[in-house]
């Protein structure tokens, strides 16, 4: 009887020491299961950045925390569309719709000047158009990756049928009165 109950003693130490030897390991795969999850994500998203942000000419820091590069303007991200590939800028019409010629537009000093915060810092070079740094945290903050930056289907409403105007009713609920001399 007693080397009996030994064994059954020894056999349920074997199973609690397999139990915890074998919670840790189940923690392990499980945490290298999501660090390679979250590591697919982040190179998801350094990939979408890199796409996004453009090679810079000039980067200038906003009062308010943004940074704004100065990309050329071939580089810019409208002209990564399929269509637009193969489309050459023309940076200034050379000829005005009546035939006249486009000279340089003289700016008076009294005039109001619209001008961006970031202006206060710099201005982007001749050749070049503004873009506002994307940051990884914004990526991060939308729904989905894929939809970052894009704009969502609204559904439009569907204008109401037309119910037929009286006679002598104008369509606007305006009231006309000819006049007779």
């Amino acid at each position: 009887m007693l080397l009996n109950c030994k064994k059954m003693w020894v056999e349920k130490v074997v199973v609690f020491l397999f139990f915890v030897m074998l919670v840790p390991f189940t923690c392990a795969s499980r945490a290298t299961i999501s660090a390679s999850g979250g590591s697919s994500q982040k190179l998801q998203v350094q990939k979408h950045l890199k796409k996004i942000n453009k090679p810079h000419v000039k980067s200038i820091k906003s009062p308010d925390g943004d940074i704004i590069d100065c990309v050329n303007v071939s580089d810019q991200i409208a002209f990564d569309h399929p269509q637009l590939n193969s489309h050459k800028i023309q940076m200034r019409p050379n000829y005005h719709p009546e035939g006249k010629i486009f000279g340089e537009r003289k700016v008076s000093s009294n005039s109001k000047h619209i001008t961006q915060l970031w202006h206060q810092n710099g201005r982007c070079p001749k050749g070049t158009i503004p873009v506002r740094r994307t940051r990884k945290d914004e990526i991060l903050r939308a729904n989905s990756i894929q939809q970052f930056g894009k704009k969502k289907q609204k559904s439009f409403p569907q204008p109401k049928s037309q119910k037929p105007l009286p006679d002598g009713t104008s369509p606007n609920d305006h009231e006309v009165l000819p006049i007779l001399t």
